[in-house]
């Protein structure tokens, strides 16, 4: 596997993870309940904490994918039928993306289970100190997991096939790309706009961002057929 080929994958990888609304939804509730306390100064700290987190969560998950994958793999990467199995996941990730992960029409309530989302709910609404911020920015990429696992497994093995020098840069840059949403939210919000807004905003682009997230999914899975699959068949 080449190094641009393994490099795609890393930044597409990051790049559908991203697409992901968990993290950013969470953000924005944090930022609505912390606003309404008329504690502006201290908002702006548990934004960053919270994005602190939810950047190392990323960060760690990826890294153990990475140990997983060499432990496991004789080789120290994944045999060519984990790469068809993790395509067909892809596949199926992307369908699941278009048609149910945000539950209902008209609004952006997502596809966690109820008690899950209360809990991440009443957690952003109610913290209000930096360790409480960052442990809910490790919660959140976890509880999307279900997700993010087959691009982890292809990230971590798309990382191991590079020298140690870019092993160390690509791992940032999904972790950095993971957390891009939130970064562009709290410079938004820094330059004055609304949390209302915003939320307008992503409600009326709803569908759009249901588009790209399962397009995301897909083109991943388009690549790793065309650039790891067949050729590896050729």
């Amino acid at each position: 596997m080449e190094v641009y080929v393994s490099l795609g994958i890393i930044i597409l990888g990051g790049l559908v993870t991203a697409s992901l609304q968990l993290p950013l939804g969470t953000l924005l509730l944090l930022y609505h309940a912390s606003l309404g306390k008329n504690i502006r100064a201290k908002t702006k700290k548990l934004a960053s904490s919270f994005i602190s987190g939810s950047t190392l969560m990323n960060f760690l998950l990826l890294g153990t994918t990475l140990f997983l994958v060499f432990v496991l793999s004789p080789e120290g990467v994944l045999p060519d039928i984990f790469h068809t199995i993790l395509f067909g996941l892809l596949v199926a990730l992307g369908i699941i993306a278009w048609f149910f992960y945000y539950r209902r029409k008209g609004s952006t309530e997502l596809w966690l289970p109820r008690h899950l989302a209360r809990y991440i709910d009443s957690r952003a609404k109610s913290t209000d100190n930096l360790s409480e911020a960052f442990s809910l920015g490790l919660l959140v990429p976890l509880s999307e997991i279900l997700f993010t696992l087959p691009i982890l497994f292809l990230s971590a093995d798309a990382i191991l096939r590079l020298d140690v020098l870019y092993q160390a840069i690509g791992l940032v840059i999904f972790a950095v790309f993971g957390t891009l949403p939130l970064l562009i939210l709290r410079f938004f919000i820094r330059r004055g706009r609304n949390v209302a807004e915003v939320q307008r905003w992503r409600l009326k682009n709803k569908n759009f961002f249901r588009f790209y997230t399962g397009a995301g999914f897909i083109v991943l899975a388009a690549f790793i057929l065309t650039f790891v699959i067949l050729k590896g068949v050729a």
